[in-house]
């Protein structure tokens, strides 16, 4: 009989994992590549709960001298992948002192308090080090700057250097240079960002990290290799100004792309482990779909969530943490991006520039560092990229199901907030149930509330409208096959919706702009008639559809007008 193994929810610390009845996915090869990769400190932005603790975490149980110093731990990765190279593990196994700290939880909302964790993290840091204290290994005035650090109680020019000064003395201790690993480096300063707190925090990384990584000089040289993860890749401009010995591979590079997420032979193994009977094309159309280089990866908690509740599928990924900063931004965003993403929520390609490097000062005027925002976090993937003069243009997409259902949260919120969420889902039933005058009447107050997200005036083209209408009916996804400005009949309609229950009604909305209040009524008319003149009701047919309800709209500034008519398809 097979054992029964528990899927390791929220596990990240590599030891734990192993030494518990938990499913793993060996991805200790990882260890050589990083340790046979040249480059002096290696930074890897991935999206959040796509491995990177354990990842670190890993790497520490594996070079980690105190670690391995202990017979007892010396069996842990007997079995994995790496153990099979025994000359590597013989060579690199233990033989390190290593610094480890992670800066994920640090999500405040002023400075102080952000700078006030950051003192706990490096005095629980020291803490583990405190045998450094033992003997004479430090100078008077190193044991002063410790026991400050220790206590809280050191200034902030040391704090600063602090992550520096011990690896210098572990290095001293161990007559070894010292590993480094640092994780979600960018964590403080993405809440520095939304918290109106950025110069600051990122004044403060900047010491911790520049001080750290730099003038690693042959007379006082302590470092042997940094591993740095995060979610962004924040601009060596305004982070890393001046280390020189850096490599970064984003989600752009293939390197390392297969260690952070699941391939498909890893979770088909885990499936097979496991037993799972979910079809494994549902698992790919809700967590697959993540490019690096060759690599298409799905997302592990989500994977692993899925697992554990027998192959229920839901947005796992997207309820772990606040999606604040892309709201926001794309609440600020200018029509123009707001277009763009109509074309992405229909499951459609759009191409935009990519900056290689995130300077969040940039993110609100800058479309390109938006975009390059929404891909490293994961809510964004490219399909192919191409360098065009400096700009490296590329072609991007929603991943999967999951991400889709946080664009739909967002535009859902917009509406819900300018009245409640019960009046949203009484809209989104009047036109489910075909309820029009309803319908038109919370139309018609969305249009008025609704400013803040769109501006309606006068000018206001027909595909802001388009835009405006498809943010506002993503509540009826749940119910619904939604598309968008597709070919049927003799033209492209504008939006329709396929019943995923053939006993309800399909519907299709067509429209215009108009030129005065006083014609709305006749344009709406015109639009109807379009739909019936150029047979936009054939698509339905191809999906089993008996009945349907179109709509033609017609805007003109903040007033609206509409006619319907129930369509029986024979």
């Amino acid at each position: 009989m097979q054992e029964h193994k528990e899927f390791p929810i929220g596990v990240s610390d590599f030891e734990k994992l192993i030494r518990g009845n938990y499913h793993f996915v060996d991805k200790t090869l990882l260890i050589r590549e990083i340790m046979n990769d040249g480059s002096e400190v290696i930074v890897l932005p991935r999206p959040r709960r796509f491995g990177k603790t354990l990842n670190l975490s890993m790497l520490h149980y594996f070079l980690s001298k105190s670690y391995y110093s202990d017979e007892a731990n010396q069996d842990l990765f007997e079995g994995l992948n790496i153990s099979k190279d025994t000359e590597f593990c013989k060579k690199h196994q233990g033989q390190y002192p290593v610094i480890f700290i992670s800066f994920k939880d640090i999500k405040v909302s002023e400075y102080d308090k952000a700078y006030a964790d950051i003192v706990v993290l490096i005095s629980q840091l020291y803490a583990q080090h405190r045998y450094l204290l033992e003997g004479d290994l430090l100078e008077k005035d190193e044991k002063e700057k410790f026991l400050a650090l220790l206590n809280q109680e050191a200034s902030e020019a040391n704090v600063k250097a602090s992550i520096k000064q011990l690896a210098l003395y572990t290095a001293r201790k161990f007559k070894q240079w010292t590993i480094i690993l640092i994780d979600e480096y960018d964590t403080p300063i993405q809440e520095g960002y939304l918290n109106k707190y950025y110069d600051k925090i990122v004044d403060l990384m900047r010491g911790l990290l520049g001080q750290t990584l730099k003038d690693n000089i042959p007379e006082e040289r302590y470092l042997e290799k940094a591993i740095i993860t995060g979610i962004t890749r924040v601009s060596q401009e305004s982070l890393f100004s001046g280390i020189n010995n850096l490599e970064i591979y984003s989600i752009l590079q293939e390197k390392y792309g297969q260690y952070f997420g699941f391939t498909e032979e890893e979770v088909l193994q885990l499936m097979k482990d496991s037993q799972q009977t979910i079809a494994i094309s549902l698992i790919k159309e809700w967590y697959n779909g993540y490019q690096v280089g060759k690599y298409v990866l799905y997302n592990p908690w989500s994977i692993i969530k899925c697992f554990k509740n027998n192959g229920d599928l839901q947005p796992y990924w997207v309820n772990t943490s606040s999606s604040g900063l892309i709201a926001e931004l794309l609440e600020d965003a200018q029509p123009i991006i707001k277009q763009q993403f109509e074309e992405l929520l229909q499951g459609n390609v759009i191409e935009q520039p990519i900056s290689e490097n995130l300077v969040f000062a940039n993110i609100k005027t800058s479309p390109e560092a938006l975009w390059s925002l929404l891909l490293y976090a994961g809510y964004l993937k490219v399909l192919s990229r191409e360098l065009r003069g400096r700009r490296l243009m590329t072609k991007l997409a929603i991943p999967n199901k999951e991400v889709c259902f946080v664009y739909d949260k967002i535009f859902e919120q917009w509406f819900s907030d300018v009245t409640s969420l019960n009046s949203y889902d009484k809209f989104v039933e009047s036109l489910a149930n075909g309820n029009i005058d309803q319908f038109k009447n919370y139309l018609s107050e969305y249009i008025m509330q609704t400013s803040s997200y769109f501006e309606f005036n006068s000018k206001t083209s027909e595909k802001t409208f388009h835009v405006f209408i498809l943010g506002l009916v993503v509540g009826l996804r749940e119910h619904y096959h939604i598309h968008s400005n597709k070919e049927s009949g003799f033209g492209r309609f504008d939006v329709i919706f396929i019943p995923k229950d053939k006993n309800r009604n399909g519907i299709l909305l067509e429209f215009k702009t108009g030129t005065s209040v006083e014609l709305l009524l006749n344009k709406a008319k015109e639009a109807l008639e379009q739909v019936k003149d150029k047979k936009y009701i054939e698509i339905f047919k191809q999906h089993n559809v008996s009945s349907v309800l179109a709509i033609g709209l017609a805007f003109f500034g903040k007033a609206m007008e509409l006619v319907h008519e129930n369509i029986s398809i024979k």
